[in-house]
């Protein structure tokens, strides 16, 4: 089960909207603050490190440009990078695998999303699938 949080709708002139949590949401959720912010594009990002703090967790979006990437660390390193535009939701969630994040894309002819643990471990899930 899925724990509710409140979020921020952010509407464009073109009448889009994208829904994600506000910073003191994941303040609440995670006890973390973005290293990086701009107001004017919407966009937020944050660092998590992994408890024995060899591995770490780059996430970023922006309402404006409707974008979510997602940056895994090791020892420094950058293992993995994903990123994609087109994001309809940004939630957080909670239950038996842990805390996060969970994105949902706007895909033609299919869905796409993703799942960032955050708590206890960092993991990402991604995927892109046919309808």
């Amino acid at each position: 089960m899925e724990r509710a949080a409140s979020a921020r709708l952010f509407r464009f002139i073109e009448g889009s909207k994208m829904e994600f949590p506000s910073t003191a949401d994941f303040l609440e959720a995670f006890g973390i603050e973005p290293v990086e912010e701009d107001p004017g594009m919407a966009y937020c990002r944050y660092v998590k490190q992994s408890g024995d703090g060899l591995q770490e967790l780059d996430i970023s979006f922006s309402a404006v440009a409707k974008s979510f990437q997602v940056v895994l660390r090791c020892g420094g390193r950058e293992l993995v990078s994903v990123s994609s535009e087109k994001v309809r939701l940004i939630k957080l969630r909670r239950d038996h695998s842990g805390s996060g994040i969970h994105v949902v894309f706007d895909v033609r002819d299919g869905t796409s999303e993703a799942v960032v643990t955050l708590e206890p471990d960092l993991r990402c899930h991604w995927w892109t699938l046919r309808s």
